[in-house]
């Protein structure tokens, strides 16, 4: 026993020294953010604006769908971050997407149009020479929107987020500018009596009487507090829209007006999407036809052509190669390098599947193809010199 006691501090110096000298911090991962500033004659001021990329935007040739974040200060990181998680491989639930944020000048010019207060009838044009809330739709729509879609390989799908006076903002730009954005998220939108401006709602309902034919998606929620204007936000879209506006109204009674954002923002991505979905683990093989149809259907729904993943179809195809379907896995794989031709991994796996089929010539075609573009491609390279030794 005295023997452990004394030699017990001993081992414990030698195992921290050598736990010291093996370990290695780990990094913490790089959030792809980047921030300007983007000077506005609408707004005569300089406007700052955060985006974050997707994490692969950098390696690949795809374009994204946009989500534009008014308040954009208060909610950036979490959406960043939200969004990130919902479209990664293991979850799957969005596809990835490029997040816009515009910080707060001045919230209560820039979100309250007067336009939408008693006495002022004609909604779509300036009626007021200080009407802030009608530059500042003019700032998104003729400065932000094009220099977003020039500078960064977006989709044409546009989703526009806004909580409290930046939800009244939202449907205010949905009624005023309705081809802007196609899905609306309003979170709590600052809709009362007492701020004389329940007019949103009469437009808001002459909008959809006039828009019958229209697919937009709307999301609206509201937390622990009055849901008058909101209950009659959901009333005038039960009653009055077209049957391709698809729309979701979510109340949650255990968080108030400030803490609803979260779950909201969580709901709402997935509701948009709610067709995405593909369990990535489940046991069911998908045949790239399958897969096809499911990214059409898709890309119908959203008026863009849609294209899975790298990394969803490598999956899938090496689903249908452990099942011995070798044929459906090449052509899986094949269509993997004709969506990511600048993708080694991609084909590494087309040429792993020829290998196996036996044919030889167009296994050894596509590893040097992926080892052109990966040099690194170790076992790569193992496998082109023993197919090449054949």
């Amino acid at each position: 026993m005295i023997l452990l006691k004394t030699t017990y501090p001993y081992l414990l110096v030698l195992f921290l020294i050598s736990h010291a000298i093996y370990a290695q911090l780990d990094s913490i991962p790089i959030n792809n953010d980047e921030a300007f500033l983007l000077d506005s004659k609408a707004l005569n001021e300089p406007r700052s604006i955060w985006v974050h990329l997707p994490s692969d935007y950098a390696s690949t040739n795809k374009s994204y769908p946009v989500i534009y974040l008014l308040d954009g200060e208060g909610h950036f990181n979490y959406v960043s971050n939200l969004i990130d998680y919902l479209s990664g491989y293991d979850r799957n639930r969005i596809p990835e997407m490029i997040v816009v944020a515009i910080p707060n000048v001045n919230r209560g010019r820039d979100l309250i149009p007067t336009s939408l207060f008693e006495g002022n009838t004609d909604n779509s044009k300036k009626t007021n020479i200080d009407d802030g809330g009608y530059d500042f739709l003019q700032f998104i729509k003729n400065e932000l929107l094009p220099f977003i879609d020039s500078s960064y390989r977006t989709a044409p799908y546009r989703i526009l987020a806004g909580h409290s006076l930046a939800g009244l903002f939202g449907l205010y730009t949905k009624v005023t500018d309705p081809d802007l954005f196609q899905s609306t998220i309003l979170i709590s939108p600052a809709i009362d009596i007492e701020g004389g401006n329940m007019k949103i709602l009469d437009d808001f309902k002459s909008f959809l009487i006039s828009h019958e034919n229209r697919s937009d998606k709307f999301f609206i929620s509201i937390g622990d507090e009055n849901t008058q204007a909101v209950d009659t936000l959901a009333e005038q879209i039960t009653m009055f829209a077209s049957e391709r506006i698809d729309w979701d109204f979510q109340k949650y009674e255990d968080e108030n007006h400030f803490s609803v954002t979260y779950k909201s923002m969580f709901d709402a991505l997935k509701f948009i999407y709610k067709d995405w979905f593909i369990d990535n683990y489940a046991s069911t093989n998908m045949t790239y036809d399958e897969i096809r149809l499911h990214f059409e259907k898709l890309s119908n729904a959203f008026g863009y052509t849609m294209i899975p993943g790298e990394e969803f179809m490598n999956n899938f195809g090496y689903k249908q190669l452990r099942s011995n379907n070798t044929d459906e896995a090449i052509e899986i794989f094949k269509q993997n390098v004709k969506n990511y031709p600048d993708s080694w991994n991609a084909y590494d796996s087309l040429g792993e599947v020829y290998a196996l089929k036996g044919k030889t010539s167009m296994a050894i075609e596509n590893y040097e193809k992926s080892i052109s573009l990966n040099p690194n491609n170790e076992i790569g390279k193992d496998i082109l010199k023993k197919l090449k030794s054949k």
